[in-house]
Formats: C-alpha cells, structure tokens, sequence
C-alpha cells in the first residue's frame, strides 16, 4: 500500500522523537500535538480502515469505467477494454478485469 503524506504528517513525528529525546518539551505539548496528528491525519484514518478506503476506490473505479462505457455508447465507438481504459484514465489492466461491465455494454 503507497500512502501519500503530507510535510506535517511526516516532520511531525520525528520533531516529537527528538524532542523527547532531548527533554525540551513538556507532556502536555506532547498529547496535544499527537492528537492533531491522529485527528487531522487521512493517512492514519486510511491505516485504520484499509476496507472501507478500498472499498471507496473500487467504487469510484468502477464509475470511472462505467461513464466511459456509456460515453462511448453513445458516440457509436466499439467499447474495449483499450478504449474504456483511454477514456477513463484507468490502466489497461483494471478495465480488462473489469470485462463483466464491458461485455453487457456490446
């Protein structure tokens, strides 16, 4: 799983280590700054609940997919998976494993 961290979710970690490595912060400052990062962070909501965050993913692939597919039904072009793929900005080998929504589409 790739995560995409923004500057704070990753420099802030590592100033609390070295500040508590270096006693120059109080426990209280502590707390409070690992609250903002568990509350305001995607990353750890992401980590939390890896099956709802994929499940959100197929679904707006499959979206993605589907518009295409009515696209190009609608324009007349042959709907494949290259031509869905092209259309809906989803590799080649997404749309091809997504066969069962292409084929009810022809």
């Amino acid at each position: 799983m790739r995560l995409k961290l923004k500057n704070i979710e990753f420099t802030l970690p590592n100033r609390l280590i070295d500040a508590v490595i270096t006693d120059k912060i109080s426990d209280p400052e502590i707390v409070n700054a690992i609250n903002t990062l568990l509350t305001k962070s995607k990353v750890i909501n992401r980590l939390k609940n890896p099956e709802r965050a994929r499940a959100a993913k197929i679904t707006k692939t499959k979206e993605k997919i589907q518009n295409a597919i009515n696209l190009l039904r609608l324009q007349g072009k042959p709907v494949n998976a290259y031509q869905v793929a092209k259309l809906s900005g989803v590799s080649y080998n997404t749309a091809k494993k997504r066969t069962n929504l292409i084929v009810f589409a022809n």
